[in-house]
């Protein structure tokens, strides 16, 4: 299936996502692995705007037919993949499942960066000044929650939604 709105998801088309300049990945105190600043990332600055490659973009017709196939051990670890390192995208009607280690940044209610007002979806900024070697976090409490998910909303070991 096609994804409808296709044309209009604002992706990176440039060859470098900005998140290999400013952002690594480390043990985290929070969870697991997080999202580190390499650098100092000041208030505003895009630190994170997905390429075609960065992000694998699921509708809900997509989803369904993953959601109702034969689960194996590895389509079952798929899906929670999905479940858990996807976020919805309101605007496309989609899932965009990060592919990039994007899919690190953990929870905080009180995170330094999250997405713009300004700029289409697919990226994410600094709410506030990073400092080098701070985790970069993101409030998830503030993402849309897909309505054709509303079965998984339990889901959510965060709680926030």
């Amino acid at each position: 299936m096609r994804l409808k709105n296709h044309s209009k998801i604002p992706y990176n088309l440039t060859s470098i996502n900005p998140f290999m300049e400013y952002a690594e990945v480390k043990p985290s105190t929070i969870h697991g692995l997080g999202v580190f600043a390499k650098k100092f990332i000041p208030k505003n600055t895009i630190f994170w705007h997905a390429r075609p490659q960065d992000v694998l973009i699921m509708t809900k017709e997509q989803f369904l037919t993953l959601e109702t196939s034969y689960k194996s051990p590895i389509m079952n670890d798929y899906l929670k993949g999905v479940l858990t390192y996807s976020y919805y995208e309101k605007d496309t009607d989609t899932l965009v499942f990060c592919l990039d280690d994007s899919r690190y940044i953990n929870h905080s209610s009180n995170a330094n960066s999250g997405t713009s007002k300004d700029e289409p979806g697919f990226c994410a900024i600094a709410d506030r000044d990073i400092d080098p070697g701070e985790e970069i976090t993101e409030d998830y409490s503030t993402y849309t929650f897909c309505p054709w998910l509303e079965k998984y909303r339990k889901f959510s070991e965060f709680k926030c939604w």
